[in-house]
């Protein structure tokens, strides 16, 4: 492991940490100011796409380019020093701050870096402090590169938007505010404000400052810069000269006399203001007013810690491992992260412009469902209008929650966005047993693009289906759900198969848009038309019949024109007949019985499910999971080569539609073929050997990189749920684990999280933003632990086993039913896989015939905030 925690908070500390392509995200509790900050003080600060006060950091930049550093200079009895070079450092960091101590001879630098968690605002404390027995004398000058602008011109006229700068020299600091936002495809007033102060100690200002890039470096650089080197005053006043140069917030503070033990302490405050017509002066004083003073900083450092703390401590795990129970809290902590950053935002992020993808928001309410289920039911039902007539959807949504066809504005399809959220949907309602959710009417999505992107039209401005009339149409969520599922059933192939489109979950498989087909999703689709059916069946209790849109009838087609599936011409053709229609949308529900709608589901489920097995399992003993752009099965034995795919095989487990006998054959195959048994991980493919140019992107990456063979860890966990759901609790445990290991290991080479993926060297690339933090939450509580909701009420099925337990006790407590309820785990002795004894609900055992289900009902006569359920094992 590679940090050592040292407390039960999550804080954790690293020595030497430099030169490790580290980061570290900094935020507040709204994403107003996006922060990454490494141990060298590389990094970024910014709003969003279009704005960033410090220039744009790709994970290269982190270690490489001093114009992404926040650095501080410090003569030291007049030898020269810089605080982002590597001295002998300590670094610490915990929710949500980053303290760097450095130390040089006699001189100790402590560095903290934080966002006040409810103001949009860097602060960076600087505090130097003479630990020797002799007095000495520092002259410190902090360099913050200002850069201003959108991250479109980085390399689109930079040197040209640079000439719209203006800058204002205040006695504390310095404001940047472009005249234009400079864009070619039309040019705009700005109204942002970049802006840094400083001060030191009981709030003086820098005796000079360096607002340009020029000034600071003269006839040098930012490796030597002349106004360090010559001990240059700095300037108190701006001048015309100053204009249309690329800014600098370079402040120099009083050259002073440290007495052994004493300290002097200096603040940066950095941020962006928007939405700034005229004067740039009151809104930048209003915040400035607020950390103005060590003590308010001080206040505000530890609120803070106190604010990310209390937010962190909704969901907690207790397994009597101080390292596991703190790198879970950073686990369970990253879909916030993903919820404020989005996907663009953080070093390895480097592409898109900000916003997450449709399956990223999914994937991220499940968590939020666990710890916030009333503001995850909001997301939800506003996320599902992302999702258009045809079955396609929106794939950005951006932080205020609106949708986006694209982020590049490229008209692309992901099979597999149907899937997501119907699978959350489900847990929303046996979470809360909120069946009501699935009558609520919604507008759908529709931008310019219709017939599953196939053709375009000039659609209006609101992005709101409307009917040939010009009425806004609105379905129940029931209807957006079949709509997903019933296009993609027609949508198939000529192997009967779900057509691939622009790619599935792999996003690498890109490249088989006209013949490729996902066996893949294929079972995950098969699954939902039948479990959805679970629902229809308890709405069935208090009605007979759900409206839906008149032309989804000819989806329906077992109801009244029944069609033969074998045909995939005949699915082509109907799907086809359907989207002619709702080109011109009639509006026009009308009531289908859920009778025979569950038949229609049924049967159409039933079929996909037969013609998979029936067709695509393989002698290998493995199931192939795609064809591709030539109309080929991609997975089997290829000549000498072996060519599998992990997530061919763990949707086939998943979705239930692999038998016990067949799941025990993949087993074989997963561990003979794609475990790596130095590093316990499970790949996500073998080696293909070459390019696939007829499948996807994905080949073409290194092997062991990214879509080609990493130890992707989404779909690892997806596998151990997989596997757990089946029965196969020591295979999934042994997967499941695989993650922490990995994780945890002197290879990783990571701060406490779960990463996107691992490389062929156990590196953990792409940290904080990813889904997979979701699911391995979800996971530990639905299947580990066995906290089942079913229809608002718990069910406990707990699926342990001796290597679950450090002690003999395991506790974890949630937020349900508007109590916190805490479940205590006791093994009386080691067993392989341990199964439920007895429940005690307070003091009262529940009966075995209750099938250990504690009712939300039955919570709410309990006099009690904190609930306490004891499981015994044996």
């Amino acid at each position: 492991m590679l940090y050592k925690f040292i407390d039960n908070k999550g804080t954790f500390r690293i020595d030497n940490p430099q030169g490790l392509g580290l980061y570290f995200p900094l935020t507040d509790n709204s994403g107003e100011i996006l922060s990454s900050i490494s141990p060298n003080l590389g990094g970024d600060i910014k709003k969003d796409n279009g704005h960033f006060l410090t220039p744009p950091a790709s994970i290269t930049d982190v270690e490489s380019n001093l114009l992404c550093r926040r650095d501080f200079f410090i003569s030291v009895n007049n030898k020269l020093l810089r605080a982002s070079y590597p001295w002998k450092d300590t670094l610490e960091a915990g929710f949500l701050y980053h303290k760097l101590t450095k130390t040089y001879g006699n001189l100790c630098l402590e560095i903290i870096n934080f966002v006040p968690y409810d103001l949009g605002v860097e602060v960076m404390w600087v505090k130097a402090i003479n630990r020797g027995r002799k007095n000495i004398t520092i002259s410190p000058v902090s360099c913050l590169p200002l850069y201003g602008r959108g991250e479109n011109n980085l390399r689109d006229h930079r040197h040209v938007s640079s000439l719209l700068n203006r800058l204002q020299v205040h006695p504390y600091g310095l404001s940047l505010k472009p005249e234009m936002t400079f864009n070619e495809k039309g040019h705009s007033l700005n109204t942002a404000v970049y802006f840094c102060f400083g001060f030191e100690n009981n709030f003086l200002a820098p005796i000079g400052q360096f607002p340009t890039l020029e000034l600071f470096c003269g006839k040098g650089n930012l490796f030597f810069p002349e106004a360090i080197l010559k001990n240059k005053p700095g300037i108190t006043k701006a001048f015309p000269a100053l204009q249309g140069k690329e800014a600098l917030a370079a402040f120099r503070f009083r050259e002073r006399k440290l007495k052994p033990g004493q300290e002097s302490n200096y603040f940066l405050i950095m941020g962006i203001e928007t939405g700034i017509k005229n004067s740039t002066n009151k809104a930048i004083k209003r915040v400035l007013k607020k950390l103005n003073t060590p003590r308010k900083i001080s206040k505000s450092l530890e609120e803070t810690k106190k604010y990310w703390l209390n937010y962190t401590s909704k969901v907690t795990f207790d397994f009597k491992n101080r390292d596991l129970n703190n790198w879970l809290r950073w686990v369970t902590f990253q879909p916030t992260l993903r919820k404020l950053f989005g996907c663009s935002f953080l070093p390895h992020f480097d592409y898109g412009k900000g916003g997450r993808g449709w399956r990223d928001l999914w994937q991220d309410a499940l968590t939020l469902l666990i710890s916030e289920p009333e503001e995850a039911g909001k997301l939800i039902t506003k996320s599902f209008q992302g999702i258009r007539i045809d079955g396609s959807n929106a794939t950005i949504i951006t932080k205020n929650n609106d949708f986006l066809s694209d982020r590049n504005s490229i008209p692309r399809i992901w099979m597999d966005h149907g899937i997501w959220p119907y699978l959350c949907l489900c847990f929303y309602i046996n979470k809360t047993g909120d069946l009501n959710i699935l009558e609520k009417d919604l507008a759908y999505f529709q931008d310019h693009f219709r017939k599953r992107n196939k053709e375009t039209f000039a659609a209006g401005k609101d992005f709101i289906l409307r009917t040939g009339k010009g009425r806004i149409y609105k379905g129940s969520v029931l209807e957006h759900i079949l709509v997903q599922h019933l296009t993609s059933f027609f949508n198939v192939g000529r192997h009967n198969i779900i057509r691939l489109e622009n790619a599935d979950w792999n996003d690498g498989l890109d490249m088989a848009p006209e013949f490729g087909e996902s066996v893949t999703f294929s079972f995950m689709f098969a699954h939902n038309l039948k479990d959805v059916c679970n629902f229809l069946r308890e709405l069935k209790k208090t009605r007979k019949t759900v409206f839906l849109l008149k032309e989804l009838g000819l989806l329906l087609d077992k109801i009244n024109r029944p069609l033969d599936y074998n045909s995939f011409e005949n699915k082509q053709a109907r799907l086809k007949e359907y989207l002619d229609k709702t080109n011109n949308l009639t509006g026009r529900r009308i009531p289908f019985s859920i009778d025979s709608l569950i038949y229609d589901l049924e049967k159409k489920s039933q079929h996909l499910s037969n013609w998979i097995l029936k067709h695509e399992w393989l002698k290998e003993g493995f199931f192939n999971g795609y064809y591709d752009n030539r109309g080929r099965k991609v997975e089997g034995k290829k000549g000498k080569k072996t060519k599998m795919m992990l997530a061919s095989q763990v949707f086939a487990i998943m979705s239930g539609i692999a038998s016990k006998k067949q799941i025990k054959e993949l087993w074989t195959e997963i561990t003979r073929n794609l475990q790596d048994k130095a590093l316990g991980g499970f790949r996500l493919n073998t080696d293909f050997g070459s390019l696939y140019p007829e499948l996807g992107r994905a080949f073409g990456f290194s092997y062991g990189d990214k879509e080609n063979g990493a130890f992707f860890s989404h779909m690892s966990i997806l596998l151990a749920n997989a596997l757990y759901k089946q029965g196969f609790t020591a295979q999934a445990r042994k997967v499941f684990n695989s993650l922490y290991q990995m994780s945890t290991s002197d290879n990783s080479l990571i701060y406490p999280c779960l990463p996107e993926y691992f490389n062929s060297q156990g590196r953990g690339l792409y940290l904080y933003l990813t889904g997979s933090a979701s699911w391995y939450t979800y996971t530990l509580l639905q299947e580990t632990l066995g906290i089942n909701f079913v229809m608002g009420n718990i069910k406990l099925q707990p699926k342990l086993t001796a290597d679950d337990f450090i002690k003999n006790r395991i506790e974890i407590c949630l937020p349900f039913a508007g109590k916190i309820i805490k479940f205590i785990y006791l093994a009386k002795k080691r067993k392989r896989i341990y199964s439920l004894e007895k429940v005690f609900l307070e003091k009262a055992q529940l009966h075995p015939d209750s099938c250990f289900i504690i009712t939300a009902r039955t919570l709410k006569t309990i006099k009690k905030p904190l609930v306490t359920v004891k499981l015994y094992l044996n």
